[in-house]
């Protein structure tokens, strides 16, 4: 057998296998985040078709991970949460994000409207350094309101002006509650909103990051 025919059928063999990426996560350290205990609830949204996109870009893989100085701020919050009402908890739609998931979702967007919600691949954005995550509120293990779905993206998800959204009938008033909560327990402990998803919320911001931590390039 020639050389160039053993080379292509490694290619081959190699492009059908499936990465691990909660074994690449474990190895770079990240941390599980359903290990932090009662009140975490794992969806990741684009391990379904119920996303902007609507394709699966994780396959099989229901995991969330972070960073381990994230995923301890993220302790604290739900423990400050929890003391609040022991009834509520977290629900986790997407965190730590390898650059090969970046890379299909930007696939998946690039030339149509949804590419302005994409960073480009190229050097990544929070999610890929694993100091990002998109989380809402549970209530007895049931998502709670906040006035839109994860990956609205109107200005009914923005946080600058939520009076003005339930003065105008767009959210609810406990919509806006639900959504301060949300905020009041992760920026108490660290994480950055973003404003305009309600969801989005970073540890470290991305220029930070980028000198600090590994990019999850795989």
């Amino acid at each position: 057998m020639s050389t160039i025919v053993i080379f292509a059928l490694l290619a081959l063999l190699s492009w059908g296998q499936r990465v691990d990426y909660g074994a690449r996560m474990s190895k770079a350290g990240l941390v599980d985040l359903s290990t932090l205990g009662p009140g975490i609830t794992i969806c990741l949204k684009y391990a379904t078709t119920d996303n902007f996109t609507h394709k699966n870009m994780y396959g099989d893989f229901r995991c969330a991970y972070l960073i381990k100085p994230a995923a301890e701020s993220l302790r604290k919050a739900l423990k400050q949460l929890r003391a609040i009402n022991p009834d509520y908890g977290f629900i986790i739609y997407d965190a730590a994000r390898p650059l090969s998931v970046q890379q299909k979702m930007w696939n998946a967007v690039r030339g149509t409207v949804g590419q302005r919600y994409v960073a480009p691949p190229r050097r990544g954005g929070p999610h890929n350094y694993g100091v990002a995550i998109d989380i809402s509120l549970t209530y007895k293990g049931h998502p709670m309101d906040m006035g839109t779905p994860f990956d609205t993206f109107t200005t009914d998800a923005h946080i600058t002006n939520e009076p003005l959204l339930v003065k105008q009938g767009r959210i609810s008033q406990q919509a806006m509650r639900n959504r301060q909560l949300l905020r009041k327990v992760l920026t108490d402990n660290g994480f950055m909103t973003y404003s305009r998803e309600w969801w989005h919320f970073e540890r470290y911001r991305v220029g930070y990051a980028r000198k600090h931590f590994a990019l999850l390039n795989f």
